[in-house]
């Protein structure tokens, strides 16, 4: 957003937030529509490979979320950072976040030479197991294009430049889906791949991605005066400091992913149909979550932008329009999922096996209740944990979160299974007392008004 486009927007109103956060909304939505697809061509595929994808999927992200945090932070950084006015600072943000990503992403790649030994810990049906194997140490090895792709697209976010994230991201969604429907089934020369080909969709349209992030950024920071080029060296105090706030941002979503992958292990262990009746119920979740974190990252972003301009009182007005959109956004996806289920089941159902299929979807259906029940606290999970993050609280919703994970749904999953053999819908109870725990929690902080006092970046003075 130009300096000229922002003074239309009255700071802190709705309009505003609707600029930035429709744009990140889309974006998210079409990252979550990667997955749908993936998950929807291999339903017709086979059962077992529906079942490995989300345990896999999942898997891969909870072991890169450490570093995706420190990435997706670099937003934050810019946000507090533009708002004071400084280019210079915003350029080598960039330039660490590169280096960063690099590193990591490179070291993570490694986590596919476990696949195997990891995945028989599980101990699900043997098909299933080969596929999440394959779909897994596929992914891994994608892990700097991940990155890279979140550390790039928070340069144009905290800038609040979130329509080029938009349009990045559409296109990385078009080329998935070409590749999807070439690779998993075959056409001419290319034999059918099946899972393996849905992971490889996935990690060329991430390169491509990137790619296209770092394009337009070269451009824009010669037409904007950011010194790009002047920035290019490794900044100890600078880098240090967005490993410091990052760091627990990505613990954070580690410690929520590995409660929600041991869940899924658990499950898997009821049976093929139990687990893809799951993550198919998660995938039609998605749809709906995951364009929140995009409504979720534009406060971040906008509440970092105030703190860094010293107006507090501005990020409380933009928090309470984005809870009134993401209460109206969830509560559309929530009466879909208690009146029109067979609906939104009908994509996946329609070249899928008969009646294997049929007893998928009816339990389906029964967990989509579930959904509804949570999806509002959802929303007041993301928009208070996101904008007390702008701010640079990042520490505790880390450490709550630990806990939370721990004794609200991992311990109780696990005394679920072994003291009582495992029950589908008890699991399902499980989880929503946990999402419901973590929207209370978020609020109650987020009021305490301890976000006001803080910041990312230094004082002016430090930097003279």
């Amino acid at each position: 957003m130009s300096a000229e486009t922002q003074h239309r927007y009255t700071p802190g109103s709705a309009h505003e937030l609707l600029m930035v956060a429709l744009p990140l909304m889309v974006s998210f939505g079409s990252q979550s529509l990667i997955s749908f697809v993936d998950r929807m061509l291999l339903t017709w595929h086979s059962n077992s490979a529906l079942a490995a994808t989300m345990p896999a999927g999942m898997l891969n992200w909870t072991i890169i979320s450490f570093a995706l945090g420190v990435a997706n932070y670099a937003g934050t950084f810019v946000a507090q950072y533009e708002g004071a006015g400084r280019k210079d600072r915003v350029a080598g943000v960039v330039w660490q976040s590169i280096w960063i990503c690099l590193v990591f992403g490179s070291a993570l790649a490694s986590c596919s030479l476990a696949a195997p030994w990891i995945f028989a810990l599980a101990d699900h049906p043997p098909d299933v197991q080969r596929n999440e194997v394959i779909y897994f140490s596929t992914l891994c090895l994608g892990t700097p294009a991940v990155l890279l792709v979140n550390a790039l697209s928070g340069f144009f976010a905290g800038r609040s430049r979130t329509a080029i994230v938009m349009w990045v991201n559409l296109f990385a969604v078009v080329i998935n889906l070409g590749l999807d429907a070439v690779l998993i089934f075959g056409a001419g020369p290319i034999p059918a791949q099946g899972i393996f080909g849905a992971a490889i969709a996935t990690v060329c349209a991430n390169i491509l991605a990137t790619l296209l992030f770092a394009g337009i950024l070269v451009y824009h920071c010669h037409r904007d005066g950011y010194p790009l080029w002047s920035k290019l060296g490794l900044d100890l105090d600078l880098c240090g400091r967005m490993i410091w706030y990052g760091v627990p941002v990505g613990l954070q979503i580690f410690v929520d992913l590995f409660g929600y992958t041991t869940f899924l292990f658990f499950v898997g262990k009821l049976g093929t149909a139990e687990l893809a009746a799951t993550n198919l119920a998660f995938n039609l979740n998605s749809l709906a979550f995951i364009p929140m974190l995009g409504l979720g990252t534009a406060v971040m972003t906008l509440v970092g932008r105030r703190v860094g301009e010293g107006a507090p009182g501005l990020a409380e007005a933009t928090v309470r329009h984005a809870v009134v959109l993401g209460m109206t956004y969830m509560g559309i996806w929530c009466i879909a999922y208690l009146f029109m289920p067979r609906l939104l089941i009908s994509p996946f159902s329609a070249y899928a096996a008969g009646a294997d299929f049929e007893q998928i979807e009816a339990t389906a259906i029964l967990l989509l209740r579930f959904i509804a029940v949570y999806g509002m606290f959802d929303v007041f999970g993301i928009v208070y944990a996101y904008a007390i993050r702008g701010a640079g609280d990042s520490v505790f919703p880390f450490l709550f979160f630990l806990f939370a994970s721990i004794f609200v749904l991992v311990i109780p999953s696990a005394v679920l299974w072994v003291f009582w053999g495992g029950n589908l819908y008890a699991s399902w109870v499980i989880v929503t007392s946990y999402i419901v725990l973590v929207g209370v929690v978020m609020y109650a902080r987020y009021r305490q008004g301890k976000w006001k006092q803080m910041s990312v970046i230094e004082a002016r003075s430090e930097t003279a």
